[in-house]
């Protein structure tokens, strides 16, 4: 009897990684924990604690930081403008393999999108100021369509904070070329 216990503690606490994990849908394990539970509650205390840990806010960190580099690297270098691409470029392509690796994690993806579009916004202003010797025409341009793509990818994938900033950055440069 005590071995089928732990057999089942142990199924039960493999249940509870897969809800924390969203390996299957949380209908599904609610039912498989109350199936192997007898219909008992199960005490969620372990998966709720684990969920605000440190180590599931530091790829957050990590991917943050790549803004601020970026920058670094656009503004503060010497590296040629095909160098600076180069890297901004595979700044990009890193977030979106990391954002089809955390695809079912709830906090880290909308960091990805923020950071993709942070850093392609600020890579399609240094292509004009690069191309286009700082035209204040073609900088408003680029930058008006960033403001576009914002909205539209807000709009299709149903992201609220893309579509709001998308319309903030489209009204804030109406009212600075107006100014």
């Amino acid at each position: 009897m005590n071995s089928n216990n732990q057999k089942t503690n142990i199924i039960i606490h493999e249940i509870l990684f897969w809800k924390q994990n969203k390996m299957l849908p949380e209908q599904y394990c609610d039912y498989l924990l109350a199936l192997y539970n007898q219909g008992n509650e199960v005490e969620d205390i372990k998966t709720a604690k684990s969920k605000f840990s440190f180590a599931s806010f530091a790829p957050s960190i990590l991917i943050c930081t790549l803004i601020p580099i970026s920058l670094f690297v656009i503004y503060f270098t010497e590296l040629s403008f095909v160098l600076q691409t180069a890297i901004l470029t595979g700044f990009v392509v890193s977030l979106f393999f990391a954002g089809i690796y955390y695809s079912n994690k709830e906090l880290i993806l909308p960091v990805i999108y923020i950071a993709i579009a942070m850093i392609m916004l600020l890579q399609t202003v240094g292509f004009a100021d690069a191309f286009f010797k700082g035209d204040k025409h073609i900088t408003y341009a680029i930058l008006f369509f960033n403001c576009l793509m914002w909205i539209l990818c807000g709009r299709f994938m149903k992201l609220l904070y893309f579509t709001l900033g998308g319309a903030v950055g489209t009204t804030l440069l109406i009212v600075s070329i107006l100014i």
